[in-house]
């Protein structure tokens, strides 16, 4: 039984490419970042830094490893551009045509959050006067991460975000999942949790939990865990939404909850029906709406997420150029 921490989708598609789409690429330390930045025909200056979940999750929302079709960020590209507004989605580095020789075992967190804030000044070089971070899932802290450290940044959007450290929200996770169907496999993740929490690495990991565990894992989680989205979204000091899905069995929605008490300046929505892929069905329990959701790369977006992104951003104000 392998499972996710933030499931997201799966099987890439081929998609004819849009008129006002082109691939972008830049240049890191260790390599070269992919993109595809969107501009609609009558775009103005904001741009929306699209921020992909945990795991091996492309530009599109999709992993080959996964096995399953969603296309969430494709979709969400295509609902902004429809909107007037600009997006860049890019392949996190080791994922699609962001090829990184780093052994798994040496990447970070924090090489995620480098890698978001190198793509805010690349916007801004562009010419765009309103950058704003929209995440998914463990992509929420990230853009919180980089909003944090860069007041420029017109605003944050966080989508199915954390609002617990990783150590809880595995705990959380993994105690709903696990509770009925194997007690003894759930004290053994608490406590392989336990130890990680403490910086600790874990040798023996049992079969059915090496899909979260894994020894090249370890240190990544181990690095995750040292953040607190609440205490990050507290030192944000620009515009900020919080959505979640009142149907997100992975992100529930006490974790919106928990932001929105950490920064009461935030805005805080709760789509009915919308699942953690930010798109909704009726189904309640988890592999319900695998069957419903995961496989259905057609399927659109919950149809509330457009307007709230659209409305949010329209009200940006354009922030100061930073100081260089």
């Amino acid at each position: 039984m392998k499972r996710a921490l933030f499931i997201l989708g799966v099987t890439v598609l081929c998609w004819a490419a849009n008129a006002g789409e082109r691939e972008v690429r830049l240049e890191r330390p260790w390599g070269t970042l992919s993109g595809t930045l969107t501009r609609p025909d009558e775009a103005g200056d904001a741009v929306a830094l699209l921020i992909a979940g945990s795991g091996p999750t492309d530009r599109d929302g999709n992993s080959r490893a996964a096995g399953m079709a969603l296309n969430t960020y494709y979709l969400l590209a295509r609902q902004l551009e429809a909107d007037g507004i600009a997006s860049l989605r890019y392949d996190k580095r080791k994922i699609g045509n962001s090829p990184d020789t780093t052994p798994e075992e040496a990447l970070r967190l924090n090489d995620y959050i480098d890698d978001a804030a190198a793509w805010v000044a690349w916007l801004r070089a562009e010419g765009f006067g309103r950058v704003v971070l929209v995440g998914h899932s463990e992509g929420a802290l990230i853009a919180l991460e980089v909003a944090a450290d860069d007041p420029a940044v017109a605003g944050v959007v966080t989508l199915a975000g954390p609002g617990y450290p990783m150590d809880e929200l595995l705990q959380l996770q993994l105690g709903n999942q696990l509770v009925g169907y194997d007690p003894g496999l759930l004290l053994r993740a608490n406590a392989i949790i336990s130890s990680l929490r403490q910086g600790k690495t874990v040798a023996e990991v049992p079969p059915a939990l090496q899909g979260l565990f894994s020894a090249s894992i370890q240190p990544f989680l181990i690095s995750s865990m040292r953040y607190d989205p609440r205490l990050t979204i507290r030192r944000v000091r620009v515009p900020v939404l919080i959505v979640n899905g009142d149907n997100d069995l992975q992100v529930v929605p006490a974790n919106a909850d928990a932001l929105a008490a950490a920064q009461p300046a935030a805005r805080k929505t709760i789509v009915p029906g919308m699942t953690h892929v930010l798109k909704s069905c009726d189904e309640r329990d988890l592999q319900g709406q695998l069957r419903a959701v995961y496989y259905n790369a057609n399927l659109p977006l919950s149809p509330e997420l457009g307007p709230l992104l659209r409305d949010f951003i329209d009200g940006l104000a354009t922030p100061p150029a930073p100081e260089r």
